[in-house]
């Protein structure tokens, strides 16, 4: 990559939510490595959501993903560590070991892009809280760690230094303007940042409605603010990781396909965006950026699709 150029990798939070199913895939009865390949067909980056409430998930349970995105190469996969150590705040020694263990698989394969720490509002910034994180740290030292604090209390002055003793990196997170939540910032250390946007349904954030939280379809003031956000990110590094995570009703495809679209207008001689067909007719919105795309033949194989940010 050329000295100033910024690399960008868009995707989801999870390729394998059913509502996906309705508004992505081309048709119904996929299996996950199946729906994986289309899903690296558009997208470069994903986050592994099975990571973060299942105990018993091995590092040979990432072969079939590495072997499903074999036709794209620059494709990342981020680790959503496991809720026991970011919820419970316990330590399980054994799935901290399989952790490690599906992480570096995935870095001997060129595969990793972080392991993501992401820490309920409930985490504030305590000498406890400190202490668990550190202990973390110190776990999964040797692998990119981005951690995501949702409540402002992690404002401190001090706290850039303690990410950086502690080798952790931070998330920069849109989330609605809530008293107390974590406002966004563009603070970066080292060469990657690591952008996480839930949407801005306040409502859903107030009531701790799972599904209502995440419900949430940017509008393009939204997304030109989004895009100044990342132009800001990219002056302190070389790639900026971006996982949509509005993904009640399948809105977080509309809103990387949209991010996508503007990140490659500035690039001359580049073609319309080809947008999955069943999201071309799910949301509207993408109809001014892009043409369907019909899936033909093989789901597996399937190249050209993505443009490089």
């Amino acid at each position: 990559m050329e000295k100033g150029q910024v690399n960008y990798l868009v995707g989801l939070g999870g390729w394998e939510h059913e509502v996906l199913d309705d508004c992505f895939y081309p048709h119904a009865g996929l299996t996950p490595a199946e729906k994986l390949s289309y899903y690296a067909g558009f997208f470069e980056t994903v986050e592994i959501r099975p990571t973060f409430w299942d105990e018993t998930v091995k590092a040979e349970d990432a072969k079939p993903w590495v072997d499903a995105v074999a036709h794209a190469r620059t494709f990342l996969f981020n680790v959503k560590l496991h809720s026991l150590f970011t919820h419970k705040r316990t330590l399980k020694r054994d799935v901290a070991k399989s952790t490690q263990e599906i992480l570096r698989f995935l870095q001997e394969r060129r595969r990793l892009g972080a392991l993501l720490m992401q820490f309920p509002y409930e985490f504030t910034n305590t000498s406890s809280n400190r202490i668990h994180l550190a202990r973390l740290a110190e776990i999964f030292r040797g692998f990119p760690v981005h951690v995501e604090l949702r409540h402002d209390s992690w404002q401190s002055p001090s706290f850039k230094n303690f990410l950086a003793e502690n080798f952790l990196f931070p998330v920069n997170a849109d989330i609605p303007r809530v008293k107390h939540l974590m406002p966004f910032s563009p603070k970066v250390a080292g060469e990657t940042a690591y952008l996480r946007l839930h949407g801005r349904n306040e409502k859903g954030w107030l009531l701790d409605n799972y599904e209502a939280r995440y419900d949430y379809l940017y509008n393009a003031r939204e997304l030109q603010e989004i895009r100044r956000r990342l132009d800001a990110l990219a002056v302190r590094c070389q790639q900026v990781t971006i996982i949509c995570n509005n993904t009640t009703g399948g809105k977080a495809v509309a809103t990387a396909l949209q991010l996508i679209s503007m990140l490659r207008a500035d690039k001359p001689g580049i073609k319309p965006l080809e947008v999955p067909a069943a999201a071309f007719y799910a949301f509207p919105v993408l109809r001014d950026i892009g043409t369907p795309y019909e899936q033909q033949g093989s789901l597996f194989g399937a190249t050209g699709l993505r443009a490089a940010m």
